[in-house]
């Protein structure tokens, strides 16, 4: 059994005595350590015994109140101060603060060094260091376990969490995602109160977080996977005191989990993003595709195509791949410019793809079933096609054939017949002669007309601009002074960007 406050002060040798807080003289003190940093809860833990010169303790009433509270909320053991040193003097709020929450504040003799308290609390606690140091070990063979049984059957997380007497997630400190599988979902009020407590934090994050909701006080603890995870721990029903030097171990197993993971998502990502490429140009073969995604867990058809952006910044393969490897949905995914082409089950294609609900600046177009490899091309196609519809519309998601952008052709076929009929003497023009008019045109539209400022964008000379405006005007019959023929060039352009699916410049 850990040595109490009350055990502590009896020493003789310690010379320790009571300022406040007496009632809290059965406090078990697991540990003892200095510490001078202003918030010295947010580095001590559970049964620890803050060691202070005084440096940390504010002067005020108001300030050494606030300070007890966040120890005591800290299920810290309690506060040794040294005495004759840098502490001002226990207010009379303090002291009652300390009293009503059972907190002991203590003084120790200007003649005994805080490494003797240390010390003592450490010698007297050889018995539980002994069962600490087993409780590590089998943690370790828990991984051990998990690793040789490639990680099927019970969630590793759920393992250690029973081993360490808690509830333990693993999320992600930007989209609040779980990074870890476990068998219950981390609540909403508690993920959303942790992420504003963590946004408000200067990096790098302090050894513990506390956040309290609804008089639930959540531990997190800073996984380093690139810093970007925390270790959340919920208390058990049966109420065990978490051992704080135990889920630092936890945290290093839940590091070492969320690297091996994102290494394999990364290596299958590639080998997906190299895949999905040749499946939407049509250069491999279909029969050797489908053995190829029913080892990835796609070979159930139909199957279909989306394609995801986002309305401030790019959409990246992590942020796309993140949500759907949380729910375990089989995937393929490319980067295309600042979109992400997805291909997925038909039955996993559902209206919360990518977590759209909960990201308002989520944009995403959905192709029509598809049940020929072959037709995955057309699929993406029809997916950039939504897309566009949903940036028109300002939608979430919208499904190719049920929504159409404004002004715009409403399907692919409509499309390539308003670029035949406008641009398809300029298209055919450039291929003859190696040219950049279709180029050209696009730059002076989006230059709002202005000759030097799109000569200057192609690297050109004005005058080479002027006659090459001249020569569009020429094949296509249109005048760029017409505002009817400058909104017909325009929107066909737009539609040639969406069928050759890029928003580069042709």
């Amino acid at each position: 059994m850990s040595i109490t406050i009350e055990a502590l002060v009896a020493l003789p040798a310690l010379r320790t005595r009571f300022l406040a807080g007496r009632s809290g003289k059965g406090r078990a003190v697991l540990w003892a350590h200095t510490c001078e940093l202003p918030d010295p809860w947010n580095w001590l833990g559970t049964g620890d015994l803050l060691l202070s010169d005084g440096y940390n303790f504010p002067v005020d009433a108001e300030g050494q109140v606030q300070f007890l509270e966040n120890l005591a909320q800290a299920a810290l053991s309690g506060l040794a101060l040294a005495e004759g040193m840098h502490a001002p003097a226990l207010t009379a709020e303090a002291m009652a603060t300390a009293d009503a929450l059972g907190f002991p504040v203590l003084e120790t003799a200007y003649a005994v060094p805080f490494v003797t308290v240390a010390r003592t609390v450490a010698d007297s606690n050889s018995q539980e260091a002994s069962a600490r140091l087993t409780k590590i070990i089998r943690l370790y063979d828990a991984l051990r376990r998990a690793h040789q049984a490639n990680f099927r059957g019970e969630a590793l997380l759920d393992q250690l969490g029973s081993e360490a007497g808690v509830d333990l997630h693993v999320i992600d400190v930007n989209t609040g995602e779980p990074l870890l599988p476990t068998r219950e979902a981390l609540g909403a009020p508690v993920r959303e109160a942790l992420l504003e407590t963590i946004a408000c934090r200067s990096r790098p994050l302090p050894t513990f977080i506390r956040v309290t909701v609804a008089d639930e006080t959540v531990l997190a603890l800073p996984v380093q996977a690139g810093e970007r995870a925390v270790l959340v721990i919920e208390a058990s029903p049966s109420g065990t005191v978490p051992d704080l030097v135990v889920l630092q171990h936890v945290a290093t197993i839940a590091d070492l989990e969320v690297e091996r993971r994102a290494a394999g998502a990364l290596r299958r990502r590639e080998a997906g993003a190299r895949l999905l490429a040749q499946l939407v140009d049509g250069s491999i073969d279909v029969e050797g595709a489908e053995s190829r995604l029913s080892a990835l867990g796609l070979g159930r058809r139909p199957w279909r195509v989306v394609c995801a952006s986002s309305t401030e910044g790019p959409m990246t393969l992590e942020r796309a791949q993140a949500p759907l490897t949380a729910a375990g949905v089989p995937h393929l995914l490319l980067e295309s410019h600042d979109e992400v082409l997805a291909l997925l089950a038909d039955e996993h294609t559902t209206p919360d793809i990518f977590g759209a609900p909960r990201d308002p600046r989520f944009r995403g177009g959905v192709s029509q079933p598809v049940h020929s490899l072959r037709a995955v091309g057309d699929a993406a196609r029809q997916a950039r096609w939504a897309l566009e519809a949903a940036r028109s519309e300002q939608s979430t998601v919208v499904v190719y054939g049920e929504q159409s952008p404004t002004f715009m052709p409403r399907t692919v076929a409509e499309g390539e017949a308003v670029v035949a009929r406008v641009l398809g003497p300029v298209i055919a023009y450039d291929a003859d002669n190696d040219s950049r008019l279709v180029q050209s045109l696009e730059v002076f539209l989006d230059c709002n007309r202005s000759w030097k400022e799109g000569a200057d964008r192609l690297g050109i000379h004005r005058q080479t601009l002027v006659y090459r405006m001249h020569r569009i005007e020429e094949l296509t019959g249109r005048k760029l002074q017409n505002l009817q023929d400058q909104t017909d060039l325009y929107l066909a352009l737009k539609t040639l960007q969406m069928l050759r699916g890029t928003g580069a410049r042709p």
